[in-house]
């Protein structure tokens, strides 16, 4: 489709620990929806509620209404094909700002109207918001709860500015029991190009899980604004399935197999 396509494996940072021995509880937020297998539970995971910032500078009281996402700092909502915007930098010149993500930029086929976007500051910003996972747990305590993480993260021209999308799972009490993530490419790894590629992760969700937390991170670098992008983002529980009755009796039987011919071969030696 285009050169980051073939980034997407290629720059997945996956990270997922297990984390023991924790006394401290955790504070979040309440959780905002109940979860259903099979069904994407990130709530305006595409970016398309709300309005968008036509521009690419709003700041403050100027960030668009964003439903659902807990934010701080600048964190914005940025519409496909903002116009961009021109500033003064400390030498006195005056600096285009143009090429946002549009139609054409690298990125989901599916996009709508709107991404995420760092925000018109010189900071990093964050969003997220926290999901209950009570409606699942049977599935979860008989370890067959499984996830995928995945979404679109990127970037501008060669600012190193990006997105990090990190899920923590918590117990009944708050406390944190694993954590997993995916991050953009580097400016490098997506040859300097304006846009997105799509990162993902899978992993099992850990006994004791009845919340997850996901918090989208925007870390700004250096430039006018923090352009790191984000969209379409994803969080999907399955069902693993039983191991079927033949499926067993195959295991058991090549066991013995197995067994039999190492006795054998020991007896003709």
């Amino acid at each position: 489709m285009n050169q980051l396509s073939s980034l997407s494996q290629k720059t997945t940072k996956v990270c997922f620990a297990i984390v023991a021995g924790i006394a401290s509880t955790v504070v979040f937020s309440s959780p905002i929806h109940a979860a259903t297998l099979g069904q994407n539970l990130i709530v305006n995971g595409d970016a398309e509620q709300g309005e968008g910032d036509p521009i690419g500078n709003a700041v403050g009281d100027d960030i668009p209404f964003i439903p659902i996402w807990n934010t701080t700092g600048d964190f914005s909502v940025l519409q496909y094909g903002a116009t961009g915007f021109e500033f003064t930098n400390a030498f006195g010149n005056v600096v285009l700002v143009r090429g946002l993500p549009d139609a054409d930029s690298p990125g989901p086929s599916d996009r709508g109207n709107k991404l995420f976007y760092g925000g018109g500051e010189r900071a990093s910003s964050s969003a997220s918001q926290l999901i209950d996972l009570t409606s699942l747990s049977s599935i979860i305590d008989a370890s067959r709860g499984a996830f995928n993480l995945s979404g679109w993260l990127g970037g501008y021209t060669d600012d190193e500015d990006n997105a990090k999308l990190e899920i923590t799972f918590l117990n009944q009490a708050n406390q944190p029991l694993g954590i997993a993530n995916i991050a953009s490419p580097t400016a490098a790894e997506r040859n300097n190009i304006t846009g997105l590629s799509l990162q993902s992760v899978d992993g099992f969700v850990p006994v004791g899980t009845r919340q997850v937390n996901v918090l989208l991170n925007m870390n700004h670098v250096r430039g006018r604004v923090n352009d790191a992008y984000a969209d379409n983002l994803t969080l999907v529980i399955t069902k693993v399935p039983e191991p079927s009755v033949s499926g067993l009796f195959l295991v058991g039987a090549s066991c013995i197999m197995a067994w039999q011919w190492s006795k054998k071969h020991r007896v003709l030696q």
